[in-house]
């Protein structure tokens, strides 16, 4: 809690801005849910995340995703940390939001325990070859032979599950998927997303994004 952020006097008064990264001394008190902040110095604020629809809407999104995905607690996760400041960063710098975020997602869920295979098949473990189907419940691609209880995808969008994985993610910004390609993608993240985390995600972001497409910007 942040108290007084908006008074016009407020020694927090443009150091707490969504999306901006900054240092926090914070104050506990035992038997309050919420630490209180009594010092804020700004290391980033991202002013380009609020001056450009585009990336504010995938910061907005990749957010929902964090407080979605990730069971905060006490303990610090450098990690998600680091990812969520590079996601910033390449928003902030203009890079294409769809490809970042979907990639950012990717890394998301491998790093809270939700990983998924897209090499070998996760019922056989045989190398993957030719068309390809998915298991939400299984855990990512299955063969031919295991694939009864999965459904196809196109293999653009494994390639790219694929590279997400391996890949940076200033490589993955230059990615060109078809028209639609990473909405396809980011569904199939987000349906599989539900299955584990057995919860419906509602990300009021994602309407934003698909309607910035629709758009032509």
């Amino acid at each position: 809690m942040v108290r007084g952020a908006l008074r016009p006097k407020s020694n927090f008064l443009g150091r707490v801005e969504l999306f901006s990264q900054g240092e926090f001394q914070l104050a506990r008190r035992e038997g309050r849910e919420l630490d209180t902040a009594t010092e804020v110095s700004i290391i980033s604020h991202n002013e380009a995340l609020r001056s450009d629809f585009r990336g504010f809407a995938g910061a907005g999104l990749f957010s929902e995703w964090l407080l979605a995905v990730v069971s905060f607690g006490n303990e610090p996760s450098g990690p998600v940390y680091r990812l969520t400041e590079q996601v910033f960063a390449l928003l902030d710098s203009g890079a294409p939001p769809w490809p970042v975020i979907c990639g950012g997602v990717v890394r998301l869920l491998h790093l809270s325990g939700h990983g998924f295979s897209t090499d070998t098949c996760v019922a056989c473990g045989a190398e993957i070859k030719g068309s390809t189907s998915w298991s939400h419940s299984s855990g990512g691609v299955v063969c031919g032979k295991c694939g009864e209880n999965g459904f196809p995808v196109k293999s653009g969008v494994i390639s790219f599950l694929s590279r997400a994985g391996n890949s940076s993610l200033e490589s993955l910004a230059r990615v060109r998927l078809w028209p639609g390609g990473y909405i396809q993608c980011h569904l199939l993240l987000k349906e599989y997303a539900q299955v584990h985390l057995e919860r419906r995600l509602l990300l009021k972001s994602e309407k934003v994004m698909k309607e910035i497409l629709d758009a032509g910007h």
